[in-house]
């Protein structure tokens, strides 16, 4: 047997992505003519989710619809095991809107909804369902189910990841569970950005398990030294969050942390990037570190090119780190996923055709998990895929 390592998910992702390659060269050649003018076709669409408009309503002044779609073909190999996986998936779909109340107010409500087993269930749960107000000093308060902004990529939304997915050190520092019942304020004073938050540690669809299961709180700090540092972009933030350990077992993936520290780092110059996450968590079971290194460059104003280099030690003997969504489906059932070593080398391809509102996205993984001193697994995964919001 020949052993072709990536090219095989390559020549296996082959079909599919001539099909999304096709359709979105012909969106895009479609709107190139009705782009060079003031407001291009994409601008046009997009506006559309607009329902209403009036600044001199003093109790709604805008309403708009929200929401994202999310669907891509993936492959992905276990060497260690011999198991393989490849499907088309509905990554995600979710719908809502957004109300602008009293001048200063803003009502958010989205729904996850499913699209997998012809939308059986079609409801999810709730996302992002908060009440937030802008203070004339520029103090943004949200009270609600809201993300919980931690480490680099669980600080950005899943709508403007460079990467297909988010991160290893995001699914093992950070929690693969995003939004919360909280109340954050953030704003800038003095150039340095701030924010603070308190959550609920519940995981339950909607509101009914506030508070029930203790919290946590997160503080950030930022900073960019732009000007001192001769860069267009310099940015540094200190992530911290303490975590209650309150023994709930339906929260078992952040009942024994205790506290959590991230520190982000954005550069930017011309048309390259290079962003930064050095992660540390304290844990009863052992303390996890983690760096991530991703430098990325913008070939054209539409097509850019990314890197992405993680690494992930467990100290102790719990091996409680994990692989990401598809991988975690791969490793023999001994190992359930689990390690305490995480290695990932991923290479991307990203294609904008109206920022990331509408992108196409591909990438190409090699990650290997360790256990005790063994590999649970070692693999090469593909990923193309397109990423719609509005």
């Amino acid at each position: 047997m020949i052993y072709l390592g990536p090219l095989s998910f390559l020549l296996k992702a082959l079909q599919p992505l001539r099909l999304v390659a096709t359709l979105l060269i012909s969106i895009s050649t479609s709107c190139l003519q009705a782009q060079e003018s003031e407001e291009s076709t994409y601008d046009k669409i997009w506006d559309k989710v607009v329902l209403y408009e009036n600044e001199e309503n003093s109790l709604i002044s805008k309403f708009w619809l929200t929401g994202r779609l999310q669907g891509e073909y993936h492959s992905f190999e276990n060497d260690i095991s011999g198991i393989d996986h490849d499907d088309y998936d509905w990554r995600r779909f979710r719908f809502g809107f957004k109300a602008t109340l009293f001048g200063d107010f803003t009502l958010h409500s989205e729904a996850d909804l499913g699209l997998e087993n012809r939308g059986r269930p079609l409801y999810n749960q709730l996302t992002d369902t908060y009440l937030s107000w802008s203070t004339e000093g520029d103090v943004k308060f949200k009270l609600g189910k809201q993300s919980a902004p931690f480490t680099l990529d669980g600080s950005t939304s899943s709508k403007k990841l460079h990467t297909l997915e988010r991160n290893q050190i995001a699914d093992n520092i950070w929690f693969r569970q995003e939004y919360f019942p909280g109340i954050s304020a953030s704003g800038s004073v003095n150039e340095i950005d701030y924010f603070a938050g308190i959550y609920s540690n519940d995981n339950k669809p909607e509101f009914d398990g506030a508070f029930k299961h203790g919290q946590f709180g997160i503080i950030s700090l930022g900073k960019d030294y732009a000007e001192t540092l001769n860069f267009e972009k310099s940015y540094f933030r200190l992530d911290f969050m303490l975590h209650e350990d309150n023994g709930n077992n339906d929260v078992e993936d952040f009942s024994e942390w205790n506290g959590a520290y991230s520190l982000v780092t954005k550069w930017e110059n011309d048309d390259w990037y290079f962003w930064t996450d050095l992660s540390f968590a304290d844990r009863e079971d052992g303390d996890v570190w983690g760096i991530q290194l991703m430098p990325f460059y913008d070939i054209t104003e539409k097509t850019q090119v990314i890197f992405c280099y993680t690494q992930l030690e467990q100290s102790g003997d719990a091996n409680r780190l994990r692989l990401s969504r598809w991988e975690d489906r791969l490793p023999p059932r001994g190992s359930v996923g689990r390690g305490d070593e995480i290695t990932e080398y991923f290479v991307g391809l990203n294609y904008f055709l109206y920022g990331h509102k509408l992108k196409w996205q591909n990438g190409l993984q090699h990650t290997e998990l360790g256990l005790d001193g063994t590999k649970a697994y070692e693999g090469w995964g593909f990923t193309t895929a397109f990423r719609l919001s509005w």
